[in-house]
């Protein structure tokens, strides 16, 4: 058997300033996304968002879903095809950290369902500007071997900020949603103005600077996404993360109004326990998941394996995800479902680094390449709002009303195994790129 060649002990993983930065923004811009689940609740409480404001179960998946995803979707690509320009990506960065920060604190000025879809859309654009300077930074600035780490430092964000959410919703029932919103909003002002002093690139050191985004200069949106797409594992990739953030949006946006009619006596112990599993079992997971694919690839490319070895990661997590997340809508307690989320979160979460790792490196199009996988993430912003319509109705070939559990264990498991069966696929298909 041939045995890899010898290699010095890797050092730990240190993030740079520019990319705790980058995540702390990148944090703030997830809280302000899921704000909304966690400060409307069904049955409407006094001091929920739509005691004031009333909603139906549909338009709340629709503010949650389309009313975000519009414009989030179109400036996610035009943003990702600008920002191989370090100057252009600072900017765009902090100018949309800026803007979603002022629509969080204009949110207790909506006095109807219009307005809330006015912040909604125009929330979902600056946060377009925020999603993809992350990765591509990483792209520019890290080495090979540092990527799949950096990447799963920076998803990181996804989970503190739902984790923040979270706790701005328990917050929100002692201290008001109004003031909530004027806290957040707040704080991202002053985290866009750190930004802009801490945000930096590296230049002129040979593989570190730009390796993802040649021709950065030039701006031809549908050649670059042809280009990028030409890769038929790319295909399968982006169809795989669809499916994914399918899952992972329909547990953010429905998860809390569940638990909380499921469990009433626990609503306070929720927002806590919620954010404690979100941020931290979430941060271990995508941890991990940077770590075991590093790991990986770099046996595939000692041995010369037929399978992509970065694919393992989403392909079983995705797998087990989906197992436990039935557990966790019929379980018996709140307690148990809570040990169950623990795990779902531990097992699921670990997929982003590692996917984001491969379609960077796929291509010389990186800012288009993310900003394509942040397009999967806003079109399954629609997953949420197709159950929003669907619980309450009556399904063909039954007389009963689906429920909202049944409807989110079925559908977000649905959406699990789709996603495992193609990350699956996208590891043995024969043009990988290594």
């Amino acid at each position: 058997m041939r045995l890899p060649p010898s290699a010095p002990r890797a050092q730990a993983f240190r993030p740079s300033n520019s990319l705790v930065s980058l995540t702390t923004i990148s944090a703030h811009s997830q809280t302000s996304r899921y704000l909304l689940p966690y400060l409307i609740t069904f049955p409407s409480t006094p001091t929920s968002l739509n005691a004031s404001i009333q909603l139906t179960s549909a338009e709340y998946g629709l503010l949650a879903g389309l009313g975000f995803t519009t414009l989030f979707c179109i400036g996610s690509l035009y943003f990702g095809s600008i920002i191989g320009d370090p100057k252009v990506r600072k900017s765009s960065t902090i100018a949309g950290t800026v803007l979603t920060s002022l629509l969080v604190l204009v949110l207790p000025l909506c006095d109807n369902f219009y307005d809330l879809v006015a912040v909604r859309l125009l929330t979902g654009l600056a946060c377009s500007a925020i999603s993809p300077a992350g990765y591509t930074w990483i792209s520019d600035n890290c080495d090979k071997d540092e990527q799949e780490e950096s990447n799963s430092f920076f998803s990181t964000s996804v989970y503190i900020g739902g984790g923040l959410a979270s706790l701005a919703g328990g917050a929100a029932t002692g201290v008001g949603w109004e003031n909530v919103c004027y806290a957040i909003g707040g704080a991202g002002l002053g985290i866009a103005a750190a930004g802009s002093k801490y945000i930096t690139d590296i230049e002129g050191e040979g593989d570190k600077a730009g390796v993802g985004n040649e021709d950065s200069g030039r701006l031809n949106i549908a050649e670059d996404i042809q280009e990028v797409l030409s890769d038929r594992t790319t295909r399968t990739i982006y169809l795989a993360s669809l499916f994914r953030f399918s899952a992972g949006l329909t547990i953010g946006v429905w998860a809390a109004t569940y638990f909380k009619g499921s469990y009433p006596d626990f609503v306070a112990e929720y927002s806590a326990i919620n954010a404690v599993i979100v941020s931290v079992a979430g941060l271990i997971s995508a941890s991990l998941g940077g770590t075991i694919s590093k790991r990986l690839r770099k046996f595939e490319e000692d041995y010369g394996r037929a399978f992509d070895g970065r694919m393992w990661v989403p392909a079983v997590g995705s797998a087990l995800g989906g197992a436990v997340w039935l557990f966790v809508v019929g379980g018996g307690s709140f307690q148990a479902s809570m040990a169950l989320l623990t795990l779902e979160y531990l097992v699921a979460e670990s997929w982003f680094g590692p996917t984001v790792s491969y379609l960077q490196s796929s291509t010389t199009k990186g800012g288009v390449a993310q900003g394509l996988f942040t397009v999967t993430a806003g079109l399954s912003n629609i997953a949420p709002g197709i159950l929003g319509a669907l619980v309450g109705t009556v399904m063909l070939g039954s007389d009963v009303p689906l429920q909202l559990q049944d409807g989110l264990g079925l559908g977000v498991s649905g959406c699990y195994v789709a996603a495992a069966l193609l990350f699956w696929k996208a590891g043995t298909e024969q043009n990988k790129i290594l």
